[in-house]
């Protein structure tokens, strides 16, 4: 799911996209033989609902295409010259650009939303995962840490994710999802506290006023801790050019916490 935390328009803003772009389509084919008896006012009103929807479940690239298509629309069906890009008038210049700077405020609202959706939803995945991994924990089942691996690797659409047990000079791999071929560089992850909190310098944008996203140059490494003394790692790799929100980083300190309170597998420091 980290994916989803990326700036980029996913499957289903496409998909929104598309709905928008049609939308606005047929509002112009629909009420251009009325445009004379319409009030344009209302028919403004109509494109920016479809913005408005489009932006609030699409996302902010939905919202953004949608506006964009509402405005050539409008301008296409029911401004002068007819058919044509073309604007004649002032004033119709004045409502297709105010049609146009309100899809885009209508999107960064959607942006928002759904970013708050996708953050609620990561939340209820790592708490199911937290209660399985806690069961399978006190039920004393085996392949908890391949339980916890496989639930990152989907939750966060990770690119793989490693587990291993042992103290630090004698750490066995015991689960390892996703793409075997991934390079785990340690020294280039970043490496998370308790907390989620970046123990090193990476690069990071200007802090925002809603949020402050942080991205790893390529993952992130947490310690398993256990009375005070390390008892494994959770590794962690994205794709790249994803951004990893708080979140995230919160979901990966709950876990690794959750992993170094579970019964793992035995592992001999002769190894």
């Amino acid at each position: 799911m980290a994916g989803r935390f990326t700036e980029e328009i996913d499957g289903e803003g496409v998909a929104w996209a598309a709905a928008g772009f049609v939308a606005s389509l047929l509002i112009g084919v629909v009420i251009e033989p009325f445009r004379g008896t319409v009030g344009l006012e209302n028919v403004t009103l109509g494109y920016l609902l479809v913005v408005v929807v489009t932006a609030a479940v699409g996302g902010r690239a939905a919202g953004l295409i949608s506006a964009l298509s509402a405005a050539l629309s409008y301008d296409f069906f029911l401004t002068t010259p007819y058919h044509s890009l073309r604007i004649d008038s002032v004033a119709q210049v004045i409502t297709v650009a105010l049609l146009f700077g309100t899809g885009i405020v209508a999107s960064l609202a959607g942006r928002a939303r759904r970013r708050r959706n996708v953050a609620a939803d990561t939340q209820a995945g790592i708490i199911r995962l937290l209660n399985t991994i806690t069961s399978a924990a006190a039920t004393g089942e085996e392949g908890v840490d391949r339980v916890a691996a496989e639930g990152i690797y989907t939750l966060l659409d990770a690119r793989r994710v490693v587990i291993r047990r042992g103290g630090p000079d004698s750490e066995v791999v015991v689960a390892d999802i996703g793409e075997p071929e991934a390079p785990i560089e340690l020294d280039s992850l970043a490496r998370l506290d308790a907390e989620g909190h970046i123990l090193d310098e990476r690069p990071r944008p200007p802090r925002g006023p809603v949020v402050r996203w942080v991205r790893p140059s390529q993952g992130a490494v947490l310690q398993l801790i256990q009375h005070r003394q390390p008892v494994g790692q959770l590794i962690v790799t994205f794709h790249e050019g994803q951004w990893i929100p708080p979140v995230i980083r919160l979901a990966l300190a709950t876990v690794a916490h959750a992993l170094a309170a579970a019964t793992g597998p035995a592992v001999s420091h002769d190894q």
